[in-house]
C-alpha cells in the first residue's frame, strides 16, 4: 500500500490510512504522528480538540439541515450515525494496538520527529479549516442556485401572467378598433339628424315670425294660446316622427342588410363548395401532372440511353460494313487480277501447247491438209475464238512446215525427239 505525503512529511501505510478515515468520518480528534516514513512502529494519540469533526460533519449536517424537510434530515442524520459507528468499529482495534499518546509533545522522541508531528497537525488543521470552507461554499451555492430558481419561477410566473394581460388587452384593442370604425357612421347619422332638427327649428321660427307680423289684432277676450309651449309641442311632434322615421330607416337597413348577407351567404355556400371541389380536381391534377413529369423524364432518360446504346452499336456496324466493303473490293480487285493472270497463263498455255503440236507435225512429216472437215469446223464454231485461232495457228505452221521440207529447208536439231 502507497504511503500518503504532503509538504515533504511522508506518512506509512498505516498512518496515512488513520489519516483518511479521520478526514472522512469527521469523528477523530487532532492526530500526532510519530516515527520514521515507511514505518510500521509509529504512535498515534488523540487530543481534546476536535479539528476535523467540526469543519466536514457540521458542514454536512447544516447542508442536510438546510437543503432537506424533516424527513430526509432525519434519513441522513441516521445515515452518518451509521457510517460514525462502522469508522469506530474499524478505529477501535487499531487504537487498541498503538501506543498510547498523552500529549502533543512526545518525551521520548527526537525534536525532529516531533518537529514533523507538529507540521502534520498544522497540515491536518488547514486540511480540515479548508474542507470546511469547501463545504460552506457549496451550502451557499446550494442556497444561491435555489433562490436563483425560486426567483426564475417567479419570474417566469409574471412573464406568463404579462402575457396573458397582453392578449386580454389585444383583444380589448380589436374590439376599440371595431367600435372606433363605427363611430364615423354614427357621427354621420347625427350630424343628419341635427340638420334636420335646425332646419325644422329655422322653419317653425320663419312660421312664428310671419304669424306675429302679420296678426297684430288686440282683443278684449280670454288671454290666447302659449306659442312657446304650442312651438314646444310641434317640436316634440317633430322629434317623434323623426324618431320613428329613423328607427324605420334603422329597421329597414338592418332587414335590407340580413337579406343581403342571406343572399350572400346562399351564393357564396355553392361558389365555396365548387371552389373546393375545383381545388381538390387541381390538386388531383398537378399530382398526375408530377407524375407525368416524372414519367417523361424516365422515358427520356430511357430514350437517351437506348439511343446512346444503338448509336454505338451503329457505329460499330458501320465501321464493320466499311471494312467488309474495304475487303470485298480488295477481294473483287484480287480476283480480277487473278482472272486476268489466269488468262494469261491459259493464253500462254494454249500458244505453247500449238507450238508444241506444230513441232511434232513437222518432226513427224506430216503435209498440210487443206481441207476441215465439218466436224472440225462445228467444233471450232463452238470453241470459240480462241480455238479458232489455234486452228489458225496450227494450219500456218503445218503449211510453213511442209513448204520447207519441199523447198529443202531442215529443220534445227532440238526439234527432234
Amino acid at each position: 500500500m502507497a504511503s500518503f505525503s504532503r509538504s515533504g512529511v511522508t506518512l506509512g501505510p498505516r498512518q496515512s490510512w488513520v489519516c483518511m478515515v479521520g478526514l472522512q468520518a469527521g469523528v477523530l480528534g487532532r492526530l500526532s504522528v510519530c516515527g520514521g516514513a515507511g514505518s510500521t512502529s509509529s504512535r498515534l494519540f488523540s487530543g481534546n480538540a476536535s479539528i476535523v469533526g467540526p469543519g466536514l460533519g457540521g458542514g454536512a449536517r447544516e447542508t442536510g439541515l438546510l437543503s432537506m424537510n424533516e424527513k430526509d434530515t432525519m434519513q441522513n442524520l441516521n445515515d452518518r450515525l451509521a457510517a460514525y459507528l462502522e469508522m469506530v468499529s474499524v478505529t477501535i482495534p487499531l487504537r487498541a494496538g498503538v501506543w498510547p499518546l498523552t500529549g502533543p509533545d512526545l518525551p521520548g522522541c527526537h525534536p525532529v520527529k516531533q518537529q514533523q508531528h507538529r507540521s502534520l497537525l498544522l497540515q491536518l488543521q488547514a486540511a480540515s479549516t479548508s474542507n470546511a470552507q469547501l463545504i460552506l461554499q457549496i451550502d451557499n451555492a446550494t442556497l444561491a442556485a435555489d433562490d436563483f430558481r425560486v426567483k426564475f419561477e417567479s419570474e417566469l410566473a409574471i412573464r406568463r401572467g404579462g402575457e396573458s394581460n397582453i392578449t386580454a388587452l389585444r383583444k380589448v384593442l380589436d374590439e376599440l378598433t371595431l367600435s372606433k370604425a363605427s363611430l364615423p357612421e354614427e357621427l354621420e347619422s347625427l350630424e343628419e339628424e341635427l340638420a334636420q332638427l335646425q332646419k325644422n327649428h329655422g322653419e317653425v321660427r320663419s312660421l312664428g315670425g310671419h304669424l306675429g307680423g302679420s296678426v297684430s289684432v288686440e282683443v278684449d277676450s280670454a288671454p290666447g294660446v302659449d306659442l312657446v309651449k304650442t312651438l314646444a309641442e310641434i317640436r316634440d311632434q317633430y322629434e317623434d316622427v323623426i324618431e320613428s322615421n329613423h328607427r324605420e330607416a334603422a329597421a329597414w337597413h338592418k332587414e335590407q342588410v340580413g337579406a343581403s348577407q342571406q343572399q350572400a351567404t346562399s351564393w357564396s355556400v355553392p361558389a365555396l363548395t365548387k371552389i373546393t371541389e375545383l381545388r381538390r380536381v387541381v390538386q388531383g391534377l398537378e399530382i398526375e401532372l408530377q407524375s407525368l413529369h416524372s414519367m417523361k423524364e424516365a422515358l427520356e432518360g430511357t430514350l437517351a440511353e437506348t439511343q446512346a446504346g444503338y448509336g454505338s452499336k451503329l457505329t460499330q456496324l458501320r465501321g464493320r460494313g466499311a471494312r467488309k466493303e474495304a475487303e470485298l473490293v480488295q477481294l473483287r480487285t484480287d480476283a480480277q487480277r487473278q482472272a486476268e493472270e489466269h488468262q494469261q497463263l491459259l493464253d500462254l498455255k494454249t500458244r505453247l501447247e500449238m507450238e508444241i503440236a506444230t513441232y511434232r507435225c513437222l518432226l513427224e512429216g506430216d503435209d498440210v491438209r487443206s481441207e476441215i472437215r465439218s466436224s472440225e469446223l462445228q467444233g471450232l464454231r463452238l470453241g470459240g475464238a480462241e480455238t479458232l485461232r489455234r486452228a489458225v495457228l496450227a494450219v500456218r505452221v503445218v503449211w510453213f512446215g511442209a513448204g520447207a521440207r519441199g523447198m529443202g529447208v531442215r529443220t534445227p536439231g532440238f526439234y527432234s525427239q
